[in-house]
């Protein structure tokens, strides 16, 4: 183990010496490799995308603005901001909610559902509930969450 000191109080730091690198290619149990969660975060952030567009497009009302660029989703609500956006290195989703405060989460291969590592609430549904305390009307998100699932089966 290694020492370090940090404001005065040391702490041990594990080396792994002698283990394999992880690739792409080995998964740990019950996670996605790096390869599968490309697919299904980018599945899951155009087919927000698309229902929010659906959403503003048909009820204009709502006041909502949505684009997305870079692996980032940023979704305006009025003057409530939400950000959606890729954690490759984490192989997780990061959602900034003004109703929920941060959250990530992580792709749960069982369910093929994106699930909170706080409290394990699956991510679709929440945010449409924290989009509809907002702005009245709850985005459609059960097609994005069946594409991913189905996404996931193919791939994964």
């Amino acid at each position: 183990a290694l020492r370090l000191a940090s404001r005065g109080l040391a702490r041990s730091v594990a080396c792994s010496r002698g283990r394999p690198a992880l690739s792409s290619a080995t998964p740990l149990p019950g996670t996605i490799t790096l390869d599968t969660y490309h697919v299904v975060s980018a599945r899951t952030l155009d087919g927000v995308l698309e229902s929010l567009e659906d959403l503003a497009d048909s009820a204009p009302d709502t006041q909502i603005e949505v684009e997305c660029a870079a692996d980032v989703l940023n979704l305006g609500v009025g003057a409530h901001s939400f950000v959606l956006n890729k954690q490759a290195p984490n192989l997780q989703l990061w959602l900034s909610s003004p109703v929920r405060g941060p959250l990530r989460y992580d792709f749960d291969t069982a369910t093929a559902r994106w699930i909170s590592t706080r409290d394990a609430h699956p991510m679709l549904p929440a945010l449409a509930g924290d989009i509809r305390q907002l702005c009245g009307r709850e985005p459609a998100f059960g097609d994005v969450e069946e594409e991913v699932a189905s996404c996931f089966r193919k791939i994964g």
